[in-house]
């Protein structure tokens, strides 16, 4: 297939990387992998749109330059859509080339159309959704608002995926890193934030919590931090004076530094309040880490209980709890790092779990040339 790409929340090539910029990179290149022409359309954002009337003829010109760029494609594919961030340009931009629209991450609450502040996105959501000729689920949360506005038969859900080899346990980085950070035989703890206001920075707070209770029961550990944003001074700052010389902030890290950033700690800890998915849990068990996180929202598709890590009530102190057991269980530990990476390639394969995906386009692009 031909595949127009269409991106309206963020670009590819966005400069802060965050999850839906992996996911969306990862999908384009799935798609490609799996031997599909994917054409990525000229970026508009259109976040919040639909309260910015000056946004309006721009994203209007926009749309025609997307259209003259997926002359020839198959079908019509949108990247996200939700009231923050509808898919305005899919359904017009589908109709004008009369191929098949299909939606991959959309999320439909009732709750936001019965608010007149969210009601406008709200429905120019809905428009895009019911427009669709499919839509692909990566969250099973949204499975359940999605039942209320379409039929069975128009939505599937898509396990989230890692590509295969990009993550894997580098036991020569670990050595390097483990040195570097002083770590010798303690127990190093891994997280990766945004730290942005919210509950980004509110769970990288709960992990240094963790962490400083837990040195004050007596774990010889130390905490890793990988990410950045504009919380950052004030979140080291705090952690530094919760454990001292026990903790590392690294700063940004491209993708490719992150396996060995991983393969040198000994668990994976961060609770992914309202985390929508959470690629960062995949990518921390391909590399042979057990996770703790909570059963807020995402975690729980993404990591395995009692397999591949510990899912706990969304609550600091049992979030400690889970930690230290894993902490005071060197057996629990080892068979969770063994059967972590097993799991993300038997259930979290990107290729595997894309080509599901492509499959249903496939079948309803062939039916559309009958």
């Amino acid at each position: 297939m031909n595949i127009a790409l269409c991106t309206p929340f963020k670009p590819l090539n966005h400069p802060k990387i965050s999850g839906d910029v992996t996911i969306a990179r990862d999908l384009a290149a799935g798609l490609a992998g799996l031997g599909h022409t994917v054409n990525v359309l000229p970026h508009f954002p259109a976040r919040l749109i639909w309260e910015r009337p000056s946004l309006w003829p721009g994203a209007f010109l926009a749309l025609g330059r997307m259209v003259r760029a997926a002359r020839g494609a198959d079908c019509w594919l949108t990247y996200g859509s939700y009231y923050k961030v509808p898919d305005v340009f899919g359904p017009g931009g589908a109709r004008r080339l009369g191929i098949p629209y299909f939606i991959f991450q959309a999320s439909y609450a009732q709750k936001r159309g019965q608010r007149p502040a969210t009601w406008p996105g709200y429905r120019l959501n809905r428009r895009a959704m019911l427009r669709a000729d499919h839509v692909f689920l990566n969250r099973a949360a949204d499975g359940e608002g999605c039942a209320k506005l379409l039929p069975a038969h128009r939505f599937s859900l898509v396990r989230p995926g890692l590509p295969a080899g990009l993550f894997a346990r580098d036991e020569a980085a670990r050595d390097r890193l483990r040195a570097e950070w002083a770590a010798g035989d303690a127990l190093v703890v891994a997280t990766v934030a945004m730290m942005r206001p919210g509950v980004k920075v509110e769970g990288l707070r709960w992990v240094v919590e963790t962490c400083a209770e837990l040195v004050g029961r007596g774990r010889d550990l130390r905490l890793v931090v990988a990410g950045d944003g504009p919380c950052r001074a004030e979140a080291e700052s705090a952690a530094r004076e919760r454990l001292g010389d026990r903790v590392r902030f690294l700063g940004r890290m491209a993708r490719a530094e992150l396996a060995g950033f991983f393969s040198a700690a000994d668990l994976f800890a961060f609770p992914g309040l309202r985390e929508s998915v959470g690629m960062a849990y995949l990518e921390a068990q391909a590399c042979g880490l057990p996770v703790v996180a909570t059963d807020d929202e995402g975690a729980p598709q993404v990591v395995a209980h009692e397999r591949s890590g510990l899912i706990c009530p969304a609550d600091p102190a049992a979030f400690t709890e889970a930690v230290d057991r894993l902490a005071g269980s060197p057996d629990l530990l080892a068979r969770l790092a063994a059967q972590a990476p097993r799991y993300v390639v038997e259930r979290h394969d990107l290729e595997a779990n894309y080509r599901v995906m492509a499959e249903t386009m496939q079948s309803i692009v062939a039916g559309g040339r009958q």
